[in-house]
């Protein structure tokens, strides 16, 4: 490893400061067809009836609305306090629902449903009664009795600890909450004001206790207001919590696609405030890291971090961990199909996305058509790019025997200009690369999305 760490995080974080893809899907939604279409998503569900009979399958469930903005969101949400929207949104949603009911008696398929996951927007948004008829509508083709991991995504402004067991009672194991950050000077800045002591009040013991699967904290690296100092008192504050999983992110600044986000920094909400840049950035998030691994808890790709005992610390050690946009998984499902406007869907070797809105959503389901924007049908090509990605970003290394095996190539061969373009990577102790192994350092685990975006065909154009 090279000198002083913190110089050597800053030189490299000052030369890679390119925003790389995240790599939730291999390849980008950006490089995703149009002319995929409503025909595209009806053979992938097709092959569930034969090649894919009997797959685990995930159910993600996209709520759109929200009472109030946070100003560094880039989810698709809409802003409402007018609860006629939701009902009216939910009689959408149980149409699109009951295209995939018919789509599936007609072709006789048994969708393998073993995980639920409920996000947006905000699901708790709802009341109980619009909770309950959305349980309903999901409860036909993806049995909650049954499943294996029913998850919902929480604001804690909009729940107390009786809604924390209601949720309980209708299947609800694992919570996921939205953090961002416990300083009062950053929650102002993102409009966000919540305290821990309200976490602490909805994951009492006595509450907590009822979620078998856990509770996960997602937090945000790189928010106005944070500093190393606000950024340690958080962590330390988690510490106390002691959530299962972390997701500790970057901020996704794109104000030309998300607006509101210049809210953050033009003085809308105050006074005007620069966000943390590209050193500063790395420097919290190291902050965090430190804290979080002096306390046991594993990283877990390039943002994640768990407990050693909890289903994700498990499928890490085991390499079956997966992530994809719901966070990282243990695994349990790797085929995702998605409802609501936006949501996008992985079968086997396709990927298809939802239109994005919720008014061109409900204008196709009214039609009797699957609400699709766009697709890609996987090529051999793309799989095993998409393979050698997923392990870089997921445990930080590759084993090129494993690759070979897997899919009938020479791995030296076959990424003959990959491998070349790795060694600066190497030359600046990124990574360690041996005749059968590609393994990122330390400091390297900070630019896995950039070691990643080498074997990016499409980006590079390879």
């Amino acid at each position: 490893m090279m000198g002083n760490k913190k110089q050597d995080l800053d030189s490299l974080a000052e030369k890679y400061n390119s925003k790389e893809f995240m790599y939730i899907e291999y390849p980008h939604k950006s490089f995703w067809s149009e002319e995929f279409g409503e025909e595209g998503l009806k053979g992938a569900l097709k092959k569930l009836s034969d090649e894919q009979k009997g797959v685990p399958l995930t159910l993600y469930v996209h709520f759109p609305y929200c009472e109030q903005p946070c100003f560094f969101c880039t989810c698709h949400f809409e802003i409402t306090k007018d609860h006629n929207k939701a009902k009216n949104y939910l009689a959408s949603f149980s149409k699109e629902v009951n295209l995939y009911r018919k789509f599936f008696d007609e072709n006789s398929i048994d969708p393998n449903f073993v995980e639920v996951h409920l996000g947006g927007g905000s699901p708790t948004f709802l009341k109980e009664e619009e909770f309950d008829y959305l349980v309903d509508i999901i409860n036909p083709i993806a049995k909650i009795n049954n499943l294996e991991e029913f998850a919902i995504e929480i604001d804690p402004r909009a729940v107390d600890e009786d809604k924390m067991r209601y949720y309980h009672k209708k299947g609800i194991n694992r919570i996921s909450f939205g953090l961002q950050d416990f300083d009062i000077n950053v929650q102002k800045a993102v409009n966000r004001v919540q305290s821990s002591e309200l976490v602490r009040r909805l994951i009492a013991p006595e509450n907590r206790n009822l979620f078998k699967n856990g509770v996960s904290f997602d937090i945000i690296c790189g928010l106005p207001n944070q500093t190393e100092k606000s950024v340690k008192a958080t962590f330390e504050e988690i510490i106390t919590l002691s959530p299962d999983r972390i997701c500790f992110n970057y901020l996704d600044y794109a104000p030309k696609f998300a607006s509101h986000q210049k809210i953050m920094t033009d003085g809308r909400n105050g006074r005007p405030t620069e966000l943390p840049n590209i050193k500063e950035r790395k420097r919290l998030f190291q902050q965090g890291l430190e804290i979080l691994t002096s306390n046991g808890y594993l990283r877990a790709g390039y943002e994640h971090f768990t407990k050693v005992e909890d289903a994700i610390g498990k499928a890490l050690k085991e390499r079956k961990m997966h992530w994809n946009a719901l966070g990282a998984t243990p695994g349990r499902s790797i085929d995702v199909i998605g409802l609501g406007p936006h949501s996008a869907t992985t079968l086997g070797n396709t990927y298809s996305q939802n239109i994005y809105g919720v008014e061109p959503h409900k204008v196709l389901v009214d039609k009797g058509r699957f609400p699709v924007f766009r697709g890609h049908n996987l090529n051999s090509d793309d799989l095993i790019r998409r393979e050698v990605i997923r392990q870089l970003r997921n445990f930080s290394s590759v084993n090129y025997i494993g690759i070979e095996e897997d899919y009938k190539i020479k791995f030296s061969e076959y990424f003959n200009k990959e491998i070349g373009a790795l060694r600066k990577f190497a030359d600046e102790g990124i990574l360690n690369a041996s005749e059968n192994k590609i393994e990122l350092t330390e400091i390297g685990k900070e630019f896995s999305l950039h070691v990643c975006s080498i074997f990016d065909k499409y980006k590079n154009n390879y």
